[in-house]
C-alpha cells in the first residue's frame, strides 16, 4: 500500500518575476516577451491562490485591451506602436480602435471597457437627475441620448455606466471623436473634474 501524499507546499508570496529575455535581431520584442510571462505569472498564481482565472471570462478583444493597458507609460513608442499594431491586427480592430480602448481601460477596467462600446437605455432617476445637477453647478443643459449626455458645444460628455457610476469623456467639438478622461464619479458634477470648471466647459 503507497504511504499518502505530502501535503502540498504553501503558496508563494507573490508571483516571481520571469527571466529577462534579450533583445535579438529580427526576433520577438523582449520587453513584449517579459510583458507576457509577467501576465502568465500573475494569473497562475491568482489561480493557485484563488481557484479562479480573473480574466478567464475575457474574450479575445478584452484580453487584448487588457495586455495593452498592463504595458507602463502613456506614450506610443515604437515598440508600443508594434504591439498595439500586432493586437489591433490579431482581433480586427485599428491601432486607434485599441488605443481608445486601453485609455478605456485605464480609466476604469473591464466596466469603463463596456461604458465605451456599449451605449444602453438607463431607467428613470439618477439619469434624469444629472442634468439639474449639472445645471446646479453651472453648467450649460447637456443633451441626453441614450445613457450619454453630451455638452452642447460638443466638446465634452458624460456617460452612465451599468454599475451607477459617471464616465467623463472628451472630443474635439464637432468632430464626434470621443476619448476617455478623467475618473469615473458617482457624482456627474465629480467626474468632470479635471476637465475644466464650468465656465472654462
Amino acid at each position: 500500500m503507497l504511504p499518502p501524499l505530502p501535503a502540498p507546499l504553501p503558496p508563494p508570496a507573490h508571483p516571481e518575476q520571469p527571466p529577462s529575455y534579450p533583445g535579438v535581431p529580427g526576433g520577438p520584442d523582449a520587453f513584449a516577451l517579459d510583458q507576457l510571462a509577467t501576465d502568465a505569472a500573475a494569473r497562475a498564481y491568482a489561480l493557485l491562490t484563488s481557484g479562479r482565472d480573473p480574466v478567464a471570462e475575457l474574450t479575445l478583444w478584452q484580453d487584448a485591451v487588457r495586455i495593452a493597458a498592463a504595458r507602463p507609460g502613456s506614450g506610443l513608442t515604437a515598440a508600443t506602436r508594434a504591439l498595439y499594431s500586432s493586437l489591433a491586427s490579431a482581433t480586427g480592430r485599428t491601432p486607434v480602435d485599441l488605443a481608445r480602448a486601453v485609455a478605456a481601460w485605464r480609466q476604469g477596467g473591464f466596466e469603463a471597457l463596456a461604458v465605451l462600446e456599449e451605449p444602453w437605455d438607463p431607467p428613470a432617476g439618477r439619469f434624469d437627475r444629472a442634468r439639474p445637477l449639472l445645471m446646479a453647478a453651472d453648467f450649460p443643459a447637456f443633451r441626453p441620448w441614450r445613457n450619454h449626455l453630451t455638452h452642447p458645444r460638443g466638446h465634452a460628455q458624460l456617460r452612465l455606466g451599468r454599475n451607477g457610476l459617471w464616465y467623463a469623456y472628451e472630443s474635439e467639438p464637432g468632430r464626434d471623436d470621443w476619448w476617455p478622461r478623467g475618473t469615473p464619479d458617482l457624482d456627474p458634477v465629480g467626474a468632470l473634474t479635471g476637465l475644466g470648471a464650468p465656465g472654462e466647459l
